[in-house]
Parts: structure tokens; sequence; C-alpha cells
């Protein structure tokens, strides 16, 4: 009777479920190619350490207040996290500006998203003048927390905050995106191993199963006041959430489940 219901009366969904995996790290696209202007009010020159260095006829713009602006922008405008640092390619002469207020507008964002090494355009306007129109060449730092190794760790090891410690770490020097430590380590496990000191990566590890293949489960379907609940065979390894396929252990036929709990699957309508 079971069989004949799912072969009967159950449409199952065949979509695949989104990894989870994809959502430990943001990647950092490309931003359309629209220009940002920021403001800076006339700092106070009296201050010996001012950013904005001046003499007793016009003032000039340092490196340390233009990467500040870039750093800020860039920042704000990739919804960056962790500590940008930039430091300048070239070296800089200070800009001499007609007025003490200016403002930098981020013309052209890096082509391909943030990089140790990449190009910005920017325009630097004082006093209603545009002073520079540049396309300059930068190298950043990108300071994040992450996970780094406590010890040396092998592979299909299940993971938990003893092993591991929260380090910053650069993560643009990284081929491959560091974990963050704010994603839960036990919620991963290794796919390879990884010696003391060393980051993990998107590389090194994956969602932790809590359904594995060869696994009896139990499946429930229910639509309106009918309801079934039957033992079948996992096909797949699957955390919360992941559509599965399952084996009917009755009919042998073949369904697809989403993962409720550790032994729990649903058939969706």
């Amino acid at each position: 009777m079971k069989s004949l219901l799912f072969t009967l009366g159950l449409t199952i969904a065949t979509a695949a479920a989104q990894a989870p995996l994809d959502q430990l790290l943001i990647p950092i696209n490309p931003p359309p190619k629209t220009e940002t202007n920021t403001q800076f009010p006339a700092p106070n020159l009296s201050r010996a350490n001012s950013k904005l260095a001046t003499n007793s006829n016009s003032p000039t713009l340092g490196a340390e207040a233009f990467l500040t602006a870039i750093e800020h922008e860039l920042t704000k405008h990739l919804s960056l996290t962790g500590e940008l640092k930039l430091s300048l390619s070239r070296p800089w002469s200070p800009l001499k500006l007609p007025a003490p207020d200016y403002s930098i507008v981020v013309a052209e964002w890096p082509t391909n998203g943030i990089s140790g090494t990449f190009l910005v355009r920017v325009k630097i306007s004082s006093d209603g003048e545009l002073v520079a129109d540049w396309l300059v060449p930068l190298q950043a730092q990108l300071w994040q927390d992450v996970w780094v190794a406590n010890t040396r760790l092998e592979r299909g090891q299940p993971l938990d905050r003893s092993l591991l410690a929260s380090q910053k770490f650069d993560t643009l020097r990284e081929r491959q995106p560091p974990i963050s430590a704010q994603v839960d380590p036990s919620s991963l496990e290794l796919t390879n191993s990884i010696t003391a000191g060393r980051p993990l990566t998107r590389h090194d590890v994956s969602i932790r199963p809590i359904i594995r293949k060869g696994q009896i489960v139990e499946v429930s379907a229910q639509q309106g006041l009918l309801s079934i609940t039957m033992k079948a065979l996992a096909l797949e390894n699957g955390a919360v959430g992941d559509l599965i396929k399952l084996r009917n252990l009755e009919s042998r036929r073949e369904i697809n489940g989403q993962i409720i709990n550790e032994n729990k699957v649903r058939i969706p309508f």
C-alpha cells in the first residue's frame, strides 16, 4: 500500500539544495562602475601630525590621507569585513590643493575585485576645481580573523574549537579563501590534511554530513490528512536541509528527500 501511494500520489522535488558551504565566504565580486564621491572637511592644520600638510600659501594632500580615503571607500563599497590596509606601488609627491576642503571620487573600481595588487581610478577636486584624474596602482592587505590549526590535522578528522585558534591573517595572500573564525568549526570536517600553524581554507573542508551514504533513515511524507512514514536507504551524504537520494526498502524505488536531522528525512510535495 505504501509503495502504491508513493507511485500514484507523491510529487518529488528534484531541485538540488544550495550547498551550505557556498555561504561560508561571500566572494568579493567586482562592483558596478559607478562613481562615489567622498567629501572631506577642512582639517585642523594647526595640529603637527595632521594628515593634510600645508604651508602658508597652499595646502597639500599627503599619501596617508589619500590612502585612508580609498580604504574607507573600498571597505564600504565592497562590504569588506576585517581591516583593509593599502600602500602605494609608486612614490607619492604631495598634491597641491587650491583650498583646504577637497573631495575624492572613485571613478573606476578594481575590475576583478580586491586583490594583493590592483588599479583604481580616482578624481580629486578642491574648491570646485578638478586637481587630479589618476589611475593609481595599489598594494593591499585584508586582515581578518580566520581559523588556524593548533596541531597537525588529518583528512576526515572532525573539527572543534579545541583544535583551532583564531588568528588575524592577510587573506589576500592565500590562493584559497580562508575560513572565517565566525564559522562554527564543528559543522565542518577536513578533506585534506593540514600542518600546524596553517589557516583552514575552503579547499580543506566540507560541511560535515549528519546522514551518510548507506545509513537507514526514517522517511515521512504528509499531504493534507494523509501522512506516511517508512524506512529508506540513504544513497548520498548530506547535511541539514540538503536534498538527497534515497531508496525505498519495500519498493526499491529511488526518491528524493530533505534532511531534517541525523535520522529523519522528509519528502517535499
